[in-house]
C-alpha cells in the first residue's frame, strides 16, 4: 500500500474557539447526559423523525437532533476592525481576472479595482475590503470568490467556514429568538458551492460587527453553533434474529458482552427500541455526543477524526494517532482495503486524488457514521448520516473530486 499523505483538517481560528459548544463535566456535575441529550432532541425534530433502516445489523430507527450551546460557554471572539483577504501566489492580474469573473456589476466592479486598499506581498496580493462591500456581494458571486480564499491556508481564521441543511438552518433560526435584523444580516452571507446542497457562511467578523448589542451577537453566536447529531436505536422484536445481530454488533471480541442484553430484551415479547450506545465500542460509548476538554495552552492532544477512527477498539486510546506519518504506518501495516464498508469499524477515508486523506470515520451501518469534525473542543463526537458527511467536505473542498476509500483492521 502506497504511504497516504494525510491532512488535519478544520484548523482552529479564534471564532471557533469563540464559538464553543457543550462540554460534558460528569464528574463536576454541571451538565448531565440526558439533560444534553433532551436539550438536543427537543431543539430539533425533523418531520421525518423515525425512519427505520434495516440491514444484518437489524432495524435502526433515527432521530435528527441539535447538540446545543450552553450560555455560560459562549464567549465573543476578540474583535477586529477589519477584513483582509490574501491571494497566496497570485498576481495584481490574477486578482484582477478573479474579480472580474465575479459576477459584480460594473458599479462594484470599479470599486473593488480602484477603492479596495490592497497590498503587494511577496507570496501574493492583500485585499481589505469594507464590511459593505462583503454585505453587498451576491450569492454568485461568493460561490466564485470565497471557493479560492477557503482554500489558501492563510484564510484560515477568515474563512473559515460553517455548512447547514437549509432546512435544519430554518428551523434554528425559527427557535432561536434572534432579532428579524440578525437574520437578516445571516442570510445577506449566505452562499453555496456550486453543486453543493448546503448553505454555507463564513463571514463571522462582518456579521458580529454589524450586531451591537452583545447579548444578540452571543445569541447569534450560540444559534449558529449548534450541531447537528443523530440518536440511533437499534429496534429488537420477538422475531429479531439474535446470533445474527451478536455477530455485527459485538465485532472486536464483544459478542458476549453484547448477546445477554439482546436476548433479555427479545424475551419481552414486545418491541423494545434500545439506543445503540449499548451496544457500541467502549470508546465510543465514553465520548458520543460529548466534547473533549479544550487545553489551556493549545499544545493538547489533537483529538480529531483520524484519533477517534483509529482508536475506536482500543481500551487506552493510542495519543499518536494524531499523528500524520504513525497513522499512514498504521494503515499500511495493520489494515487492508476493502471494496465497500458492511462491518461495524470499518473505516471510511475521504480522499482527494486518491492519496490526500482529508477526513476518516467509522462506519456504524450503511447510511451512518461515528467521527469528529475537526480536532478542536469546539467539535463533539457524533452520529452522522453518510451523506451529510460527504456533503460536508465536498462544500470544503469544492475544487476537488472527493474519493471514498475503505479499509478493515486486520486483528478483528
Amino acid at each position: 500500500m502506497g504511504k497516504f499523505m494525510l491532512e488535519l483538517n478544520f484548523k482552529v481560528s479564534a471564532r471557533k474557539m469563540a464559538g464553543m459548544l457543550i462540554i460534558l463535566l460528569f464528574g463536576w456535575g454541571i451538565i448531565s447526559f440526558l439533560d444534553v441529550l433532551w436539550s438536543a432532541y427537543s431543539n430539533y425534530k425533523s418531520d421525518s423523525s423515525k425512519i427505520i433502516k434495516s440491514g444484518h445489523w437489524g432495524d435502526i430507527v433515527t432521530n435528527d437532533v441539535l447538540l446545543d450551546l450552553p450560555d455560560e460557554l459562549v464567549v465573543l471572539p476578540v474583535s477586529s476592525k477589519d477584513t483582509q483577504w490574501f491571494f497566496e501566489d497570485y498576481t495584481w492580474s490574477m486578482v484582477l481576472d478573479l474579480l472580474k469573473s465575479a459576477q459584480l456589476s460594473d458599479q462594484a466592479l470599479h470599486a473593488w479595482i480602484t477603492e479596495t486598499p490592497k497590498r503587494h506581498d511577496t507570496d501574493g496580493i492583500r485585499l481589505m475590503p469594507t464590511d459593505q462591500q462583503i454585505l453587498d456581494l451576491s450569492p454568485e458571486s461568493r460561490s466564485i470568490l470565497y471557493p479560492i480564499l477557503t482554500g489558501m491556508s492563510a484564510n484560515a481564521d477568515e474563512k473559515d467556514i460553517d455548512c447547514f441543511k437549509e432546512e435544519m438552518l430554518n428551523q434554528q433560526l425559527q427557535d432561536s429568538g434572534l432579532s428579524q435584523k440578525s437574520i437578516a444580516i445571516l442570510k445577506r452571507l449566505l452562499y453555496r458551492n456550486p453543486g453543493s446542497p448546503l448553505l454555507i457562511f463564513s463571514d463571522w467578523g462582518v456579521a458580529l460587527r454589524q450586531i451591537p448589542d452583545e447579548a444578540e451577537k452571543r445569541l447569534f453566536m450560540k444559534t449558529l453553533s449548534r450541531k447537528p447529531s443523530l440518536l440511533a436505536e437499534i429496534r429488537i422484536t420477538p422475531d429479531s434474529n439474535i446470533d445474527q445481530l451478536a455477530n455485527y454488533w459485538g465485532v472486536g471480541g464483544r459478542r458476549k458482552d453484547i448477546e445477554p442484553l439482546l436476548s433479555s430484551i427479545k424475551n419481552l415479547k414486545t418491541n423494545v427500541d434500545l439506543s445503540l450506545i449499548y451496544l457500541l465500542p467502549a470508546f465510543v460509548r465514553d465520548r458520543i455526543y460529548t466534547y473533549p476538554f479544550p487545553s489551556s495552552d493549545g499544545t493538547g492532544i489533537k483529538q480529531d477524526c483520524f484519533w477517534t477512527a483509529f482508536n475506536t477498539f482500543n481500551l487506552t486510546p493510542d495519543d499518536k494517532m494524531c499523528e500524520m506519518d504513525y497513522i499512514a504506518k498504521t494503515l499500511e501495516h495493520e489494515y487492508y482495503k476493502i471494496y465497500e464498508p458492511s462491518q461495524l469499524g470499518d473505516i471510511i477515508c475521504l480522499s482527494i486524488g486518491g492519496k490526500k486523506v482529508i477526513h476518516a470515520a467509522i462506519f456504524i451501518t450503511t447510511d451512518i457514521v461515528f467521527t469528529k469534525n475537526g480536532y478542536d473542543f469546539t467539535q463533539p463526537w457524533v452520529l452522522m448520516r453518510k451523506q451529510d458527511m460527504l456533503d460536508t467536505y465536498a462544500a470544503r473542498y469544492p475544487a476537488s473530486t472527493l474519493q471514498s476509500i475503505y479499509f478493515r483492521k486486520r486483528s478483528i
